[in-house]
């Protein structure tokens, strides 16, 4: 069989990095593999597991929650986590053979909930729950091009939704016009990935590379966020995003202030409403994080 070649890319946010963080950061990008198999021949696609020693410097944050240190990066299989945590798995690969793709069976068509209002937005479960659910009923019987404009329909009957309309240009991204005059584009059936042919050992070492990021960035004092915000900061960048994050958290009298302080107040590359509504979820969480942050900074 010939060689075949997957390309597999790991990319973080972060809004300040070393020269030294930098390079750590590209060993991944563009990284190119190639593996063969034999016809016939069934692969060990178990990769193991692997642990970090402690580090005590640094700050996590996952989905605006802190984990307070010490922080132990650990690898599970393909899965990567800081203190039992999952933060991601980087490498398109799986242990499994690929299942065969499923029809959906939901036979009933839902409902608008009544919790949808004007006031909904893209992040409440409702919201998320019932396009879900429709497109699922949709999808069981019509294809996609007749469920894309289905989906239009259903949106505009929300009332949260001022207008739905197919983007020019696109096979499936929706714009969605919400009450509040804000326009959101989302792509109803984006392309998925194929899983990496890559030998156990091509991944451990790959994967492994990607805990060293983490690993040796907390050592040198980084701040990591995951999830909706997924942004890496040197020591040297608390002040220009850490801190007056903690100040607006301290300060707002409640969520929507929040948001508007930041909103003029964006750390560098910005960070998305999503995100900013996760930290305030762990307002509480401020004084712990902000002495870690102070002593780092050593005020």
């Amino acid at each position: 069989m010939g060689t075949q070649t997957a390309r597999v890319r790991w990319q973080i946010g972060y809004s300040s990095m070393t020269t030294k963080s930098r390079l750590l950061a590209v060993l991944l990008l563009g990284v190119c593999l190639s593996a063969g198999s034999s016809v016939g021949q069934e692969p060990d696609l178990s990769p193991g597991t692997k642990e970090w020693p402690a580090v005590s410097n640094g700050l996590v944050f996952v989905e605006g929650e802190f984990l307070p240190p010490p922080y132990v990066v650990s690898r599970i299989g393909n899965g990567i986590y800081i203190n039992g945590r999952h933060i991601e798995s980087p490498l398109p690969w799986s242990p499994l053979k690929p299942k065969p793709a499923q029809t959906a069976t939901n036979t009933v068509n839902p409902t608008i909930p009544e919790a949808i209002t004007k006031l909904t937005t893209q992040f409440d479960s409702e919201f998320i729950n019932y396009i879900n659910a429709k497109k699922a009923f949709l999808l069981s019987k019509h294809d996609k091009h007749e469920v894309l404009e289905m989906l239009i329909k259903a949106y505009k009957e929300l009332p949260c939704i001022a207008d739905a309309y197919h983007e020019p240009n696109t096979e499936s991204t929706i714009i969605l016009v919400w009450q509040n005059g804000r326009k959101e584009g989302v792509n109803e059936f984006p392309p998925t990935r194929k899983p990496a042919d890559i030998t156990p050992d091509q991944a451990v070492k790959l994967l492994d590379g990607v805990c060293e990021i983490y690993a040796e960035g907390l050592k040198a004092t980084n701040y990591f966020m995951f999830g909706s915000a997924k942004r890496r900061g040197t020591q040297e960048s608390f002040a220009r995003t850490l801190e007056p994050l903690a100040n607006a958290l301290r300060s707002a009298k409640d969520e929507a202030d929040f948001l508007s302080m930041m909103k003029t107040n964006q750390p560098p590359g910005g960070m998305s409403e999503k995100a900013l509504r996760s930290f305030y979820k762990y307002k509480d969480e401020v004084p712990e994080w902000e002495r870690r942050l102070r002593g780092c900074d050593g005020k």
